[in-house]
């Protein structure tokens, strides 16, 4: 009887084993999610209360924001739309020209809207 056991014992603790081993993985992408996540959350709410309580002057104020924005970007590229785990480095260099352009697209885009619309709007 203490043969059964023991071996029920040990092929519980070996399939306990492979369930935490699964779980710790497991835990750990959804842990590099909720960081990144936060993370974001920061990197909003930065420009929020740097805009609202007037720190430093106008031109800083652009670069923290154009910065923080930037980051959130990239962040956004490589933790949520996965483009850090491309095998083939032809892909890995498409997907990061493609990561610039809309970059580029975004950030200058909307500063050249902001700046048509103050300028319309002083007129």
């Amino acid at each position: 009887m203490d043969l059964y056991f023991y071996f029920y014992l040990f092929k519980w603790s070996d399939l306990m084993r492979k369930c935490f081993k699964l779980n710790v993985c497991f835990n750990k992408q959804i842990q590099s999610y909720i960081y990144t996540f936060l993370f974001s959350i920061l990197l909003t709410i930065i420009p929020f209360f740097i805009i609202k309580n007037q720190y430093f002057s106008n031109t800083l104020n652009r670069l923290i924001i154009i910065l923080c924005s930037c980051i959130q970007i990239i962040i956004h590229f490589i933790y949520f739309l996965h483009l850090n785990s491309v095998k083939k480095h032809y892909w890995y260099l498409t997907s990061l020209l493609f990561i610039i352009i809309i970059i580029f697209i975004v950030i200058f885009g909307s500063i050249w809207i902001m700046l048509n619309l103050n300028h319309h709007i002083m007129m």
